[in-house]
C-alpha cells in the first residue's frame, strides 16, 4: 500500500489519530499509536517503507515505534512469499495484548514492590537508630512510605478481579 495508491480514508485517519492520542496519554511516543493504528486498520501486512510513506514519518522514526510495538507484543513481523522486506501487522486481539503485558510487564514488578517497601522501610529505620536521618525526616518517610503501602495493596487486591477480565 502506498499513500498515492491507496489514500488513507477519513474514518482510517480518525483510527491512527485516537490510537495515537491514546498512546500519549499511556506514556508512549505518538508515532508509537500511529504505526499501530495503521496497522490495526490495515487489511494486509505492511513493509516500514509504506507505513513511512503512508504515515509521511521517516523511516526512523517508523523502526522505532515498531521495535516498540513488537516488544510490546502489539504487533508481529511477518514475511510474506515473494518479498525481502519484513512486513508487519497488528495483533488485533487486544485482550491477548493487555494480558501478554499484563502478566509480563505489569504484574511481576508489583509483587516485587511490597518486598522493596519492606526493605526501604528497614532502611530508614536503620538510618534513624544510626542518627544518619532526624526524627521529623524519619517521621515524613514512613509516612508516605506507609501512604504508598496502602495503595499498594489496594492495587494488589484489585489484581485477582482484573486478571478474571483478561
Amino acid at each position: 500500500m502506498t499513500a498515492s495508491t491507496d489514500p488513507l480514508a477519513p474514518a482510517r485517519l480518525e483510527a491512527i489519530e485516537l490510537a495515537a492520542t491514546l498512546a500519549q496519554r499511556l506514556g508512549f511516543p505518538r508515532t508509537v499509536g500511529q504505526v499501530y493504528g495503521l496497522l490495526f486498520t490495515a487489511t494486509n501486512p505492511l513493509s516500514l517503507d509504506a507505513i513511512a510513506e503512508a504515515l509521511t514519518l521517516s523511516k526512523t522514526s517508523v523502526s522505532t515505534a515498531t521495535r516498540e510495538l513488537l516488544g510490546l507484543s502489539a504487533i508481529r513481523q511477518v514475511w510474506p512469499p515473494g518479498e525481502r522486506k519484513d512486513h508487519y501487522e497488528a495483533r488485533t486481539d487486544l485482550r491477548e495484548v493487555l494480558k501478554a503485558n499484563y502478566f509480563g510487564s505489569i504484574k511481576p514488578p508489583l509483587e516485587r514492590a511490597q518486598d522493596r517497601l519492606d526493605t526501604l522501610v528497614t532502611r530508614f529505620e536503620t538510618d534513624h537508630a544510626e542518627g544518619r536521618i532526624d526524627d521529623s525526616s524519619h517521621a515524613t518517610a514512613l509516612a508516605r512510605l506507609d501512604q504508598i503501602r496502602r495503595i499498594h495493596t489496594q492495587i494488589r487486591d484489585v489484581l485477582p478481579l482484573l486478571e478474571r477480565l483478561l
